[in-house]
């Protein structure tokens, strides 16, 4: 019975799979179809930014030192001039001063007029740092009489930041330190991508690729960078409700320099979670901003990958309106694991119609959209959802340890998760929340067994089946959750064969960033990891001949993705066999410790 019942399941994982992929792949989404419902759906779609609607140009450097004869850079929205990097002696601590939108952080450095360094010292709070140790080893190696500059520099990434104030000089008289600005003058210049430039303009670059820029102030103050422009991501753009003559842009982060705006968080995590660094390191949504832009003359300012400001220009032609929004259910879902999807979608009055859509990238992000008339164009609504595996399949081969020897067991092990049951769209009883799993056992070798009379070699089989129930919805391998489960193993221990049913559950979630860290050091572990852990405590016997103890199994796993479809994974856990005949008390009570090595595939 037990070999037809697991035929019966993996052919119903495996037809419910290829039912799955019938859809063409690139079939465009299809129309919404009219239903007569009034129904407030509260989350909105973005509108998917087109050529037709917004042209983002390629960035631009733009800077003027000529305005203010050198003596201030202006550079996007920011400037740069002598008070932007102050250093001061007071009281016997050395107080400094910066603009953080130019630079956050860094290391503060004082290079004489030869371009030695003098002394360094790490800046961890933003725009101020103060350093009173001037008596101690640590203290400037500075000579009365010398000059110098402070320099402050910010490595990021594969660029960086720098910063330096005009020239200084000290006057050392026993313990008495007096600090103050030297005569210096210079010519101001500008160095784009090594070649001097004129004092003002505005160069197009490339993301994607380093820019170098330096500019000099006739005090001999500098501003450097090294930096690779961020590309502008519009994720949603509509006509202000503050004003007819701006937009709303919503775009991915980081936050633009000349504009008011507010960060959205892709993810939001508590204090705790970020102190043991727990944070999810698999499927991670952006940062964004929101902000109102001019429609005439628009531009956006951001800040480079290592610093620096790049400009982005922006033609706005018809936007859409707020009349055009469309809204789903705030329980919508963000993944399937099917190629074809309907949902309940409504405009800003409540009208509900039903969307269907093909989702045709598997193991990928998905942009289905709707066509919604404007004024003079269309504009379209959309959606991001990712498609993923409904099942995996792996053989595994596990170490047990115990008290009584050494035993080695092959496994094979299937698992599916239903996208619905029955077509029911029930949020709560069937949408993504339902799984199967079946695992086969068998020892490879023989494990000593002892009673008051003899001791003989036993064999160990045993045959699992589980129902799990996620208390969230989503897709395995993508979304954390926690759920519960109901078991029935079958075992086969020496001459006893005992079938059981149990209850547990499971929690699983990607390797958390703190973890990730040390693991992805290795290069065969360098990619997305996926982890999760059960306990199943068996409660009952479905033999009334036998009756179980403390059995349970507790069992950590995790899995490694090399590529979508195929994974390595290993785990480790505890395991207690403990039953007993009802009639005569004999049985076996068996604490194991094992560990778990495999390969295995999604489908």
């Amino acid at each position: 019975m037990l070999q037809c019942l697991a035929t019966l399941t993996l052919a119903f994982l495996f037809n419910s799979h290829a039912l799955a992929q019938t859809s063409a792949e690139e079939a465009p989404p299809s129309p919404v179809a009219p239903a007569p419902v009034k129904q407030k759906l509260t989350k909105p779609l973005n509108f998917l930014v087109t050529d037709h609607e917004v042209k983002v140009k390629n960035p631009l450097l733009q800077y003027d030192l000529k305005k203010t004869d050198g003596k201030s850079l202006e550079i996007g929205s920011e400037v740069f001039d002598n008070e932007s990097f102050t250093a001061k002696l007071e009281g016997g601590t050395l107080n400094f001063k910066w603009n953080s939108r130019l630079i956050e952080t860094g290391e503060i450095t004082i290079i004489d007029e030869q371009g030695n360094e003098l002394w360094n010292f790490e800046a961890t709070t933003a725009g101020a740092a103060s350093f009173s140790d001037l008596s101690s080893s640590k203290a400037p190696r500075w000579q009365n009489g010398s000059a110098f500059r402070f320099c402050l520099r910010s490595d990021i990434g594969n660029g960086f930041t720098s910063m330096c104030t005009q020239l200084y000089a000290v006057e050392i008289k026993g313990t008495d330190i007096q600090l103050g600005l030297a005569r210096s003058t210079g010519s101001a210049r500008i160095i784009l991508q090594n070649e001097e430039k004129k004092l003002s303009g505005a160069e197009e670059v490339t993301v994607g690729s380093p820019v170098q820029f330096l500019a000099t102030l006739s005090s001999n103050a500098s501003y450097e960078f090294l930096s690779e422009p961020h590309p502008l991501l519009i994720k949603d753009l509509v006509v202000s409700e503050k004003s007819k003559d701006a937009v709303t842009v919503t775009a991915v982060a980081p936050r633009p320099i000349n504009l008011e705006s507010e960060l959205i968080e892709g993810i939001s995590y508590n204090k705790f979670t970020k102190i043991l660094g727990f944070e999810n390191t698999m499927h991670l949504r952006p940062d964004l901003w929101r902000g109102d832009v001019k429609i005439k003359d628009a531009k956006i300012v951001l800040p480079g990958k290592s610093g620096g400001a790049f400009s982005y220009e922006l033609e706005i032609t018809d936007p859409p309106e707020a009349k055009d929004r469309r809204f789903v259910s705030e329980k919508v879902i963000s993944g399937t694991y099917r190629s074809k999807e309907k949902i309940v979608v409504s405009d800003s009055e409540g009208n509900a119609q039903d969307w269907e859509f093909e989702v045709p990238k598997e193991f990928g992000l998905n942009t289905v959209s709707l066509e919604v008339p404007g004024k003079k164009m269309t504009h379209k609504p959309y959606l991001e959802i990712y498609r993923g595996s409904a099942g995996q399949a792996s053989l595994r081969l596990t170490g047990i340890s115990s008290a009584s020897g050494f035993l080695i067991l092959s496994e094979g092990h299937v698992a599916y998760w239903f996208n619905d049951i029955a077509g029911l769209d029930s949020y709560y009883f069937s949408k993504q929340r339902w799984g199967v799993s079946a695992r086969y056992f068998f020892s490879l070798n023989k494990l000593p067994a002892s009673t008051e009379d003899q001791t003989s070699d036993i064999d160990l089989k045993t045959m699992d089946f589980d129902l799990r129930y996620r208390l969230n919805p989503g897709l395995w391998e993508k979304d954390e959750t926690v759920g519960l489960i109901a078991a029935y193993e079958s075992l086969q221990f020496g001459t006893y064969s005992i079938p059981k049913m149990g209850v547990g559950a499971f929690w699983a979630r990607s390797m958390p960033r703190s973890i990730d860290y040390w693991f992805s050091k290795l290069p065969f572990m360098n990619y997305p990891k996926w982890l999760d852990m059960e306990f199943i405590q068996y409660v009952s016997s479905l033999d009334s001949k036998f009756n179980l103890g403390s059995d349970y199994v507790l069992n950590f796993h995790g899995k490694v993705l090399w590529t979508p479809t195929f994974f390595g994974e290993a785990g480790f856990g505890v395991k207690s066999y403990y039953f007993e005949s009802a009639t005569t008390g004999e049985g076996a009570k068996l604490t194991t410790f094992f560990g778990t090595v495999g390969l295995g595939v999604n489908f």
